[in-house]
Formats: structure tokens, sequence, C-alpha cells
């Protein structure tokens, strides 16, 4: 048995990421899995997948060659000079920002669906005070924050196995076939959204402090069973709700499936929520505080504030919100990390890594090349 196997950091560096990773996103891939067509969305999710792991490993070598801690942007800098840490500073708040801004539009009224019955309150105001309690986490340690992340991937997938358990006899397989050419593309960039997990690399690193030589199979299983989770997910919410299978997944199953799927769907979606936006959030605080040296207290304000106010005053589209976060911010930062790699590769780093990924350059470049032609498209189609 693999040493890693025995060692609690694993799992709690598995879970960091799979935590960053499951999101909102998660209820927009139903749809796009309806509209594209379940058979063309699993392609998009087979190698978009495949894409996610390489380059999480070969950012995690970049990390592992470059002394000190850092976030994203502080390590374009490091490698490639102050523009890069400039134009990857911008996408990086503006992909967090706008990924934290995607989670309030929804998060408000799921805890709406919940709570209803106890107490009623403007879902707005549940967003906001769901905001202000995860952010509080941001400023704790890393060993805390892995902890919790631990815990709401463990009861997450609970919850998942139940809805998937109860929604497995009302599928219909005549739901999967079929597809739609002018929605082909459309799954690209919610994917990409819904697999994005680059900021939690640095905070594993920084759990897996004297142990490195972990991060590689705790980026693998992470990336391996959320895409797993994903797939069944689409399947069994478009096998039941084929071509009503709405924007959130959640409301297309209510005839089919009933008030209780709703009520713990909207569970689900608290507890998805609540990762990223820990991990997600964490990242922008890090940001602010260790690359750009704010005070913790303006860090902390500088996280929260922009995309709260942004919500609040009317910002909340969804789709068009993971869709441009997924193919433009990500697609245009991965293309900037594909240089610093190349520089840090052929310079050899500033520290010898725990382990080299193995891939030729032509690879490398057809990566560029897809992200640039997605972030393109993404402009047109959102």
């Amino acid at each position: 048995m693999a040493s890693h196997w025995k060692d609690p950091k694993f799992f709690h560096a598995t879970a960091v990421l799979a935590g960053t990773m499951v999101g909102v996103g998660i209820f927009g891939i139903p749809f796009v899995f309806a509209k594209a067509g379940f058979w063309v969305a699993t392609l998009h999710l087979f190698v978009l997948a495949a894409v996610t792991a390489l380059f999480n490993l070969l950012f995690a070598e970049l990390v592992l060659r470059t002394g000190g801690i850092h976030q994203l942007p502080g390590y374009a800098g490091a490698w490639l000079g102050p523009w890069a840490k400039r134009v990857v500073m911008f996408c990086n708040v503006f992909g967090i920002y706008g990924a934290l801004i995607a989670y309030l539009a929804v998060v408000g009224q799921f805890l709406h669906n919940i709570l209803a019955e106890v107490v009623t309150i403007d879902p707005q105001l549940y967003a906001v005070g769901f905001a202000i309690l995860i952010s509080l986490f941001w400023v704790g340690r890393i060993k805390t924050i892995a902890v919790v992340e631990f815990s709401m991937v463990a009861i997450l997938a609970i919850v998942m196995g139940v809805i998937i358990a109860t929604g497995t006899p009302h599928m219909q397989f005549v739901n999967l076939a079929g597809w739609t050419p002018e929605f082909w593309f459309l799954p690209y960039g919610v994917l990409l959204f819904g697999l994005a997990g680059l900021t939690s690399v640095p905070i594993m690193r920084e759990l897996l402090t004297g142990k490195e030589h972990i991060l590689r199979p705790a980026i693998l299983w992470a990336v391996g069973i959320i895409s797993a989770l994903y797939w069944v997910f689409a399947l069994v919410v478009v096998g039941v709700s084929g071509e009503t299978t709405s924007p959130e997944a959640l409301s297309g199953l209510f005839e089919f499936l009933g008030a209780p799927i709703v009520l713990l769907g909207s569970l689900l979606g608290v507890l998805t929520i609540a990762t990223s936006y820990l991990m997600l959030g964490t990242a922008l605080f890090d940001i602010f505080n260790t690359d750009y040296k704010l005070r913790p207290s303006l860090a902390w304000l500088a996280s929260l504030i922009p995309p709260v106010a942004l919500y609040w005053f009317g910002l909340r589209d969804f789709i068009s919100m993971i869709g441009i976060v997924g193919a433009l911010a990500i697609g245009v930062e991965s293309t900037i990390f594909i240089a610093a790699f190349l520089r840090a590769r052929s310079s050899k780093g500033k520290r010898e890594p725990e382990f080299i990924v193995r891939v030729p350059k032509v690879v490398l470049a057809i990566l560029g090349a897809m992200f640039i032609a997605g972030s393109i498209y993404a402009l047109t189609m959102y």
C-alpha cells in the first residue's frame, strides 16, 4: 500500500482541492449536459478533467520549484516579471470575485428553502450573512481550514449519494440521447469553472510541508473523484428531467421527485457553496495579505466587500457568470502559467521539486492554444 494512504494529511490535502472544485458550478452542469447533448458534454468532461489534472500537476511542480509561499500572482511575477503578476492578479481577483458572486446568487435561496418553516428572511440577507460568517474562517490557520473542508466534503458526499439514489429509479435513458450542435461548446466554460481548483495548490503545499511528495496523488485523486461525481450527478438529473433540466438542476426535479428532494438539494447547495467560498476566499485573502502586503484587516475587507456589494446591487446571472469566469479568467491565467512553467523548467527552478511532470512542449502549446481560443469564444457567447 502506498505510504500516503496512511497519512491523514493526504486526505486533508485531497479534501482541500476537492472542496475548492465542488461549488455552485455543480448545479449548472446538468443543464449544459442537457442542452449540448449528454454524450457530447461527457466528452467535454473527460477531456477537461484530464487537462485539469495535468495543469494542476504542472502548477504544483512550479510551486515546488519556487522559494517561499505565494498565491497565483506571486508565482507569475516570480518567473515572468511584474507584468505577469499584474495580469494574473486581475484575472485571479476577477475570477474569484465572479465565483463568489455566483455563489451568493443562489445560496440565499437555498438557505430560504431550508429555513422557511422556521423563520422568514429575505434571501439576500441570508446570502450576506452567509458571506460574513464564512469570511471569518479566511484568517484562520491552514490546518483548521483543511479539517473544515474534509468535514464538509464528507457530508456533501452523503447528501449527494441520497439524491442520486432517490433519482435513479426515475431515470429515462431516452433523455440521454440526442444533441444540439449550436450548444456543443456550452459545457466548456461551465465545466472549466466546475473543475477549477488551482488556487488551492499553494494551500495544499503549505499543509503538506515536509511531505510535498504527497501533493501529486492528492491532486490526481481529487480531480478523479470530483469528475466522477459530476458525471454521475449529470447522468441522474438529465436522466430524470431531460429537456426540462433547469439551470440550477433542482427545480427541474420537483415534479418528478417532490419537495423533499428540493430541501435536500438545498442542503447540498449550501454545503458545496460553503466549501468553495471558504477556499476561494482564503486564496483571495492570501493574495492581498501575502502577495500585496495588505494588513489582515484590510485584506479581509478587500476580499469580503466587493462581491457582496455587487451581488446586493443586482449582479446575479448564474450561468453567464460561471461560464465567463471559467472560459475567460481561468483560460487567460492558465495560459500565463504555462509560460511561467516553461521558464521555471528551463532555469531548473529556485529549489529542487519533489516530483517532475514529464510532458512534451507540444502538449503545452496545444493547451495554451485551447485556453486562448476558449477565452476568445467566451467573449462572444455569454
